[in-house]
């Protein structure tokens, strides 16, 4: 008896392993939004004999975030189809796997796909250190560091630079090196040529290679311009509305006035003024030049930003300063006998001396902002001004006084 009980035992123990049913399913990560093509494979399925449903199951019930199609029966143990992931899907995450079959029972594999932290499967880059300095016309290494990546087993890294999403092509590649690292799997070293006619400014890079696919890294580097030309002085920078002004400018030592007559702007708010035309420019060398404007009578009063620029390049603004323009010729003009600032410079206390009521006293900085616009209390032809009590800082200011007669504008030191 105990012979026959064994030999039952035995002949299950056979029948179970000969005839038992698994599944697997590759691939079993994913992220979330994704759509991406997948094995199964049966032992003991009959796939191809019966009729399958196949489901994702989430908390013991079918979900709707992970979703099978494009069933392909290949044979009794083989089925291709596609997964896709909602987008909505948390990391990390996961999915159990059901298949019904019109023959066999349900089959459940617990580790059907599985939505890990996404910084563990998605191919990232991420800029480490740039050796060299990249200037218009020189050239040095930037370093980018890989995770998820497959830049050493790829068979080619595709690089591209990119300016406003704009490929350049004034950015060319020397050399490319691929090699292990202790913070990355695998770092890229490539020595980057930059043309001198490369604009300036922030650069973002795309590389692209049969496994990763294409990725960005944006304001990966930044090329820098070692030769800013700027303008380091204007003299005769006050107009007056309907009024012809030459105006003055010194540049500094990379300016090309001469040799290369630059576009020049006006601007107040950041936006050009199209009152004030640049009538002519005469340079008597790359590093002075003198500008004749014809300020016309519709010219908003205050402060402007001067600013020029080459055409050929339209990133290069090179410089914002100041000029201001009063009263018309003729016009509503204050002139420096009728309204006294003093002293100058001052420190403390600041009096102003009017023939005229005064309506306002505005100080702007260097670069036209306004720091302070007071209005007196009452009418008055003067007017004092504790400057610690407004706290204004020292430097070099311009100052507004604004009269029933006009406005004038000086300059003035507080010390």
């Amino acid at each position: 008896m105990k012979t026959k009980i064994t030999i039952s035992i035995l002949l299950t123990a056979i029948s179970f392993g000969l005839f038992a049913q698994s599944v697997t399913i590759s691939p079993n990560k994913a992220s979330a939004g994704q759509i991406f093509s997948v094995t199964i494979s049966g032992k003991n399925t009959a796939f191809l004999t019966g009729v399958n449903t196949i489901d994702f199951v989430y908390n013991s019930a079918i979900t709707k975030d992970a979703i099978f199609s494009n069933q392909n029966v290949v044979n009794d143990s083989l089925i291709t189809g596609t997964v896709s992931i909602s987008n909505t899907i948390p990391n990390p995450y996961g999915f159990s796997l059901r298949i019904s079959n019109t023959i066999n029972p349900p089959i459940n594999l617990l580790s059907g796909i599985s939505i890990p932290d996404a910084d563990t499967i998605i191919p990232r880059l991420y800029p480490i250190s740039i050796l060299g300095n990249l200037y218009l016309g020189g050239g040095g290494y930037i370093k980018i560091g890989g995770k998820n990546t497959h830049l050493a087993t790829a068979k080619n890294n595709i690089i591209k630079f990119y300016k406003y999403g704009i490929e350049s092509n004034n950015i060319s590649i020397s050399n490319i090196l691929v090699e292990p690292t202790l913070l990355y799997p695998y770092e890229l070293r490539v020595y980057l040529i930059i043309d001198i006619k490369t604009k300036p400014g922030f650069y973002s890079m795309s590389v692209e290679n049969d496994i990763d696919g294409k990725l960005f890294i944006e304001n990966a580097f930044t090329v820098e311009n070692p030769f800013p030309m700027l303008i380091n002085s204007i003299d005769h920078r006050y107009a007056k509305r309907n009024e012809v002004k030459d105006v003055y400018i010194t540049g500094s030592p990379y300016a090309k006035f001469l040799t290369n007559p630059p576009t020049i702007l006006f601007t107040k708010n950041n936006i050009v003024s199209k009152d004030i035309e640049v009538l002519s420019i005469t340079a008597q060398n790359d590093l002075n030049a003198t500008v004749r404007l014809n300020v016309k009578p519709t010219a908003e009063m205050g402060t402007y930003n001067i600013a020029y620029f080459y055409p050929a390049d339209l990133d290069t603004m090179y410089l914002n300063n100041y000029f201001i323009i009063g009263a018309a010729a003729g016009t509503n003009e204050i002139n420096e006998n009728t309204t006294k600032i003093f002293p100058n410079p001052a420190k403390n206390l600041l009096n102003i001396e009017s023939k005229n009521n005064i309506t306002s006293v505005q100080f702007f900085d260097l670069m036209g902002k306004e720091i302070l616009n007071k209005m007196p209390d009452k009418q008055t032809q003067n007017l004092q001004i504790n400057l610690s009590e407004i706290q204004v800082p020292k430097g070099i200011y311009f100052i507004k006084v604004q009269s029933l007669e006009g406005s004038i504008t000086q300059k003035l030191i507080i010390e």
